[in-house]
């Protein structure tokens, strides 16, 4: 296993993509995450349209050079653990032109994960059996791209489905191992009212990619009542049973990053100094390979 860390953290003061990979590079750490948008305008009918804006990512493939993107990567001696493109996987014609165009653009820089999560769920006026029907049709294409591009693409759990280890049963059935992997997301799924570890004990096997987040006890009073926040505290400062669940994916021979999500660089730095004490050396494994980041 190895310590990554998600570019959330660079939000706060504002920081361009190249300043947010000094910052990393400047922390130790090995594997970066960005937020990857890219545009989608949709033609409804004649007199509508429809036009999807981000106001915060750090790369866009319709508006970044692929070539400079990876000798400013090279010279920082950073890798891409994952691209995290959060879109609505229940919206199919926005979800789907979107996240096939950040598909394609992790595959020219070797970025081995690609992830989304399903998106807010309409409960006032879609069940969650439809719901989770609809995240089904969309995901056909995406991953049948994904796997033509060499790229695994990775449900998060953030949102009413996903969070509920029933559904997320559900699509890991539906999905096979070499179709669609799981990006555990340690502070969403505790947060919702889970056990992470208890859940990784049976799941492990499926993951391609970790959010390592840890949650304030100022937050458990939120717990059971939210499926996820953006990012915690500095891994180890909270509640989660980080070192549960780092010997459950040990234990599942898991290959791939922790990703950790914290709000400040300070948290970051002390993130990865925790886990280096943690992460025992018989746990450590190679880097994942740059055509899948799977276990």
């Amino acid at each position: 296993m190895h310590c990554g860390i998600g570019l959330e953290c660079s939000r706060a003061r504002g920081e361009t993509f190249d300043q947010a990979i000094a910052q990393a590079s400047a922390a130790g750490f090995g594997f970066v995450e960005p937020f990857v948008y890219s545009g989608v305008e949709l033609e409804l009918n004649s007199h509508q349209t429809v036009r999807t804006h981000s106001p915060f990512h750090h790369l866009d493939p319709q508006h970044t050079d692929a070539a400079a993107t990876r000798r400013l990567m090279r010279a920082a001696g950073l890798r891409f653990s994952a691209f995290d493109a959060h879109s609505s996987l229940l919206l199919p014609q926005i979800a789907v032109p979107q996240l096939t165009r950040v598909l394609d653009f992790a595959a020219q820089l070797e970025c081995p994960v690609v992830m989304s999560d399903e998106g807010p769920v309409a409960l006032e006026w879609m069940s969650l059996d439809r719901a989770f029907d609809v995240l089904s049709f969309t995901l056909e294409p995406i991953l049948a791209h994904a796997r033509a591009r060499g790229v695994r693409f990775a449900i998060e759990l953030h949102n009413a489905l996903t969070v509920r280890p029933e559904y997320l049963a559900r699509l890991l059935q539906r999905f096979g191992p070499d179709e669609l992997g799981l990006n555990f997301d340690t502070g969403n799924f505790f947060l919702a009212g889970n056990d992470p570890v208890a859940f990784l004990k049976s799941t492990a096997d499926r993951v391609v990619h970790v959010h390592l987040k840890d949650i304030p006890e100022s937050q458990l009073a939120q717990r059971g009542r939210v499926t996820g926040t953006r990012v915690g505290v500095a891994v180890g400062d909270g509640t989660v049973d980080v070192p549960g669940v780092v010997e459950a994916l040990a234990s599942a021979n898991y290959r791939g990053v922790l990703s950790v999500e914290c709000e400040t660089w300070e948290q970051a730095r002390r993130s990865r100094a925790y886990l280096e004490t943690l992460l025992a050396p018989a746990w450590k494994t190679p880097a994942p390979s740059s055509a899948t980041g799977a276990p």
